[in-house]
């Protein structure tokens, strides 16, 4: 008995797509980085605007001129910070298992940091253009951050979320 179809042993089917090559998933396209650097700058800016309103001695409320609450607006821009920290690392953490992480890593720490400074021009640009202005001949009564350091807690904060989620899932692998 004779089969009445030819055996297709062509090159068209030669290797069957089970033994083809798999695709190259260890890179992130470009917008992918682009949104993460962008998204994380723009939080920078609301972060801001957001120092300028709630910080004592800010725009709603507060006295510019009495130094017990010069304190509390660097502490404000650090609360803030901290908050964008937990936010832009959990949101980070949870998208470790996603192709490229370390990509997306490093644009949302990147930005983060670019994103601390963009927000520390933001309020100072703001109270500077819309007050309040300090006095004069009082040194410190001007809407300015004197902790420098508080600008390093939103990239800080989002790089040990990440460290720490990275650390457990390698943990949970290994046992």
């Amino acid at each position: 008995m004779r089969a009445s179809k030819q055996p297709a042993t062509g090159s068209a089917t030669y290797p069957p797509p089970v033994y083809a090559e798999a695709e190259d998933r260890r890179s992130v396209p470009p917008a992918g980085v682009f949104w993460w650097l962008g998204s994380t700058i723009l939080l920078g800016a609301v972060l801001g605007a957001a120092w300028w309103l709630l910080a004592p001695t800010g725009r709603l409320f507060g006295d510019p001129t009495s130094a017990d609450q010069w304190l509390l607006r660097d502490l404000t821009f650090a609360g803030l910070g901290l908050a964008a920290g937990i936010a832009v690392g959990t949101v980070v953490a949870l998208r470790l298992a996603l192709p490229a992480p370390t990509a997306r890593v490093l644009a949302a720490i990147g930005g983060s940091a670019l994103g601390s400074l963009l927000a520390l021009g933001v309020g100072e640009g703001l109270a500077l253009l819309l007050g309040p202005h300090g006095r004069d001949g009082l040194p410190g009564s001007d809407f300015l951050l004197h902790s420098y350091g508080a600008l390093a807690i939103w990239p800080a904060a989002a790089a040990v979320i990440v460290f720490a989620t990275a650390l457990i899932g390698l943990a949970r692998r290994r046992t």
